[in-house]
């Protein structure tokens, strides 16, 4: 049939007026499961409780579901699985069905593409609480079909403007670090045009968590992740967590710590806390002045080293496992917490924040004036920094020893970050060196009370 032009330039034909296509997705799809303890969010069970890890999953549903309502499209369905009871309001709701994450997927596409055919349908999770309206609204470019993939090989939205659908998920292995590429091969093989939408991260695990509450710290999900973790620490202690982990480390069990940007601010180097004094650790016991105060000593290489160079030497830690390696070495060492009473204080000599224990607690700050309230007036203060002189960041770093883990709060401190922050607390860069031969490659700041 041939279209036609009314005098106002509006097209028609014999049948009304033509619709222009939509270019953006005019039906959105969120395929969710109600958020119950046990069932939601499993994977973030290896920080929190399934009660907390539930309300994280409902709070991570509840944004994406904020942010559907709020976007402009013709229908909006919740293919839900469980009791739709609270969820529901401003949404067409369909139920899931059975099978596998391809049948779910399937049905629900043949189920608004049946009513809506050609229309861009966009179906998204409930694991991207910090999707926006925007993205939702993405232009489709003239593609027939969008996906966006996710940072671990999945993906976080698929649209599709025709079907059937069912050949489009039939065969893709889901939930692995290869379902996102699987699933653009098969929308080429089946001839779609396709566009790569923004990637996205969804929240599986704890690392994920708090890398969306940091990105976006305004979102419902992100103040619930803050509040379980002030709460988690106030009542479990950091001092605790790491005595605990620190115990089964210094039994030989392997140490990692990770971050959710991999970053290792403790540049763990576990062997090196049980073998000797070596040539950088003996720089240090050179320029030390007697008698010296190590805090976080572990095994006690360093207090060995300083007692064997005739330099009268103490060693402090909150592992018991540390602190009996150290008194059998003969080099003296107490259990004691840095921020409880210690001996001889505003008396040493010398104080140690040796490895990367001026990160300890995320408060450099802090450590540094418990240092200077240890030390005598003129007496030093060597900390081991980290290898970039200007790095200056706090982490949340995930400790893990044997079967005791815990997040706990940890700095990285270059050499001129150091020195910056010594000036606030009266105190002056004496020397600075660096030296080889340590596998964490870190430089050293000395520095001295005014």
């Amino acid at each position: 049939m041939t279209a036609v032009t009314t005098g106002l330039g509006a097209p028609f034909d014999d049948l009304g007026p033509v619709r222009r296509p939509v270019d953006r997705a005019e039906v959105i799809i969120v395929l969710a499961k109600e958020p119950l303890p046990g069932r939601a969010k499993t994977r973030l069970q290896s920080e929190f409780t399934s009660e907390q890890a539930s309300a994280l999953a409902a709070a991570a549903l509840t944004d994406t579901l904020d942010v559907v309502r709020a976007t402009p499209v013709r229908r909006k369905i919740l293919a839900w699985e469980g009791d739709p009871e609270h969820w529901g309001r401003g949404f067409e709701l369909i139920d899931q069905g059975s099978g596998g994450l391809a049948d779910r997927l399937g049905r629900a596409f043949d189920h608004a593409l049946a009513d809506a055919a050609d229309a861009p349908t966009l179906l998204i999770a409930m694991d991207t609480p910090q999707v926006t309206r925007e993205l939702l609204a993405t232009s489709w470019d003239g593609a027939d079909a969008v996906i966006g993939l996710t940072e671990d090989g999945g993906y976080w939205a698929i649209g599709l403007r025709r079907g059937p659908a069912p050949e489009v998920f039939a065969s893709i292995p889901m939930s692995t670090d290869r379902t996102g590429a699987a699933q653009v091969a098969r929308l080429l093989d089946l001839g779609y045009q396709v566009k790569l939408l923004p990637p996205l991260r969804d929240v599986d695990t704890p690392d994920d968590a708090e890398r969306i509450a940091a990105d976006r710290p305004h979102l419902g999900f992100s103040r619930l992740y803050r509040q379980l973790i002030t709460d988690r620490d106030a009542t479990a202690g950091a001092s605790v967590d790491l005595h605990r982990i620190f115990d089964h480390a210094y039994h030989g069990r392997s140490l990692e710590a990770k971050t959710v940007d991999g970053v290792d601010p403790l540049r763990i180097a576990a062997d090196l806390w049980h073998r000797p004094a070596d040539a950088v650790d003996r720089l240090v016991v050179a320029r030390c002045q007697p008698p010296v105060l190590d805090l976080g000593c572990g095994p006690g290489r360093m207090v060995a080293a300083l007692t064997e160079s005739g330099r009268s030497a103490l060693g402090v830690d909150v592992s018991s496992v540390a602190v009996g390696a150290s008194n059998r070495r003969g080099a003296p060492t107490l259990r004691r917490d840095l921020s409880g009473p210690l001996p001889g204080e505003g008396r040493w000599g010398t104080v140690l924040l040796m490895d990367s224990n001026l990160g300890l607690g995320g408060d450099p700050d802090r450590l540094l004036r418990r240092c200077a309230a240890l030390v005598a007036p003129g007496g030093l203060i060597i900390c081991e920094t980290d290898p970039e002189p200007y790095a200056d960041e706090t982490h949340r770093v995930l400790l893990r020893a044997g079967t005791a883990s815990g997040r706990v709060r940890w700095a990285r401190i270059g050499i001129e970050a150091l020195a910056a922050r010594a000036r606030r607390h009266n105190l002056v860069v004496a020397e600075r060196w660096s030296a080889g031969g340590r596998t964490c490659r870190a430089a050293h700041a000395l520095a001295t009370r005014r």
